[in-house]
């Protein structure tokens, strides 16, 4: 018989920082990647796309694949999956290659949204889980501005792209032993879904107008947070000719404000004020981050200094507002799929991953080396997501089976 754990919180916070390490690690390096391989911003930008693609098919696949196998063999398979296709990214030689490995890179790095995900549902309940989750926000808080300042390092002094990814190579071939060894299973319902048939589950899960509104609203603002770190290298470090490096210390006041909104989160929930208020007082500091944006987009200037707090105050802004609303979104999403919460969290993954891919098509569609069509798409996402959540919970829309 399979015991049974109870994952360590640490090992859920490594497992879910590999993603967004990966991405954010190699966003300095894009405008030097689209040089070397002689390419475009904009097409460069879209290895970022594929990137999501290939992210949501994993989520998609993989959930199922752990409700019915267990959750610790998927991460050992999503992990060698990912150190094997991140190798060969490195040895790409032109920007088809890269798009085509980054696109199956993200199928095994999707082990660490989905699964870890299901891991922590399978392990906390109530608070707890809120608690996790909010203390997610906060340790991602550093991930992304830790993985700009190693990438600008490393593009800066090594002048060749391919070691970022040999950085991320050895970084997961340490995670693996460190799974292998010390990662216990925790689905207590291993095989339990194969009376529960995956596309039944799909047909529940696209007829909650909840859980989709959620997918929509979790989508977009990741593809707000991780188009803004596609197009900030083309304006400071292509335009502005800002130093790799120095890009990288840029991020620390994004990382900040993560934090300050994780913690926020995490003091509001040991006084035990509603999610509800959390993701309101979310929406209102996401709401002036893009409106004062939009204000400074228009103001012409290339003074770097200028420009750096036109962008990355409001961005910080809107950040905090992101630790406070995702995760409370996510907390929440899957509460009545309990026994089938790999396949259900494959399922809305998918989606809002599949939505992230669509910003940055976007955004790679529109690029430009200022920042005036990402506020203006910032604008467009955040109104369409406002809508959905006051139209998701004053009409109370509750259409869920418990799937039993």
């Amino acid at each position: 018989m399979k015991v049974i754990g109870k994952v360590p919180p640490i090992l859920l916070y490594c497992l879910i920082s590999l993603s967004t390490l990966t991405e954010t690690v190699y966003s300095a390096a894009l405008p030097e990647i689209a040089r070397q391989l002689n390419t475009d911003g904009s097409i460069a930008q879209s290895s970022t796309s594929a990137y999501y693609v290939g992210f949501a098919l994993g989520i998609f696949t993989l959930g199922r694949i752990s409700d019915i196998y267990g959750r610790k063999p998927v991460v050992i398979f999503g992990i060698s999956f990912y150190i094997i296709a991140t190798f060969l990214i490195s040895k790409s030689t032109n920007i088809e290659m890269f798009i085509l490995f980054r696109f199956t890179q993200a199928y095994g790095a999707s082990v660490g949204s989905v699964i870890a995900q299901a891991m922590a549902r399978d392990s906390y309940k109530g608070w707890e889980l809120s608690y996790i989750y909010a203390s997610v926000s906060t340790i991602m808080a550093f991930v992304p501005s830790i993985g700009s300042a190693l990438g600008g390092y490393i593009i800066e002094y090594f002048e060749q792209w391919q070691y970022i990814f040999d950085f991320l190579i050895l970084l997961s071939a340490i995670l693996l032993s460190i799974y292998i060894k010390f990662l216990p299973e925790t689905n207590a319902y291993i095989g339990a879904t194969k009376n529960n048939r995956f596309f039944m589950v799909l047909k529940v899960a696209l007829k909650d107008k909840t859980l989709l509104s959620y997918a929509f609203i979790v989508g977009m603002y990741n593809g707000i947070c991780f188009g803004f770190y596609i197009q900030a290298p083309f304006i400071f470090i292509g335009r502005l000719e800002m130093s790799p490096s120095n890009y990288g210390k840029l991020f620390l006041a994004l990382s900040v404000a993560n934090l300050a909104g994780g913690l926020i989160t995490r003091y509001l929930i040991r006084k035990f004020i509603s999610t509800l208020k959390i993701r309101v007082a979310g929406f209102i500091l996401s709401a002036i981050g893009c409106i004062i944006l939009l204000i400074g987009s228009q103001i012409d200037t290339d003074k770097t200094t200028y420009v750096a707090l036109l962008i990355f105050g409001p961005m910080a802004i809107h950040l905090m507002g992101h630790a406070m609303v995702v995760p409370m979104l996510l907390r929440h999403a899957l509460e009545d799929y309990q026994k089938v919460t790999g396949s259900a969290g494959s399922i809305f993954g998918a989606m809002y991953y599949l939505m992230t891919a669509g910003v940055s098509f976007m955004i790679s569609t529109f690029h430009s080396n200022t920042i005036n069509n990402f506020a203006y798409l910032f604008a467009m996402l955040f109104s369409i997501s406002l809508m959905l959540f006051y139209y998701s919970n004053t009409n109370n829309l509750q259409t869920r089976s418990a799937l039993e």
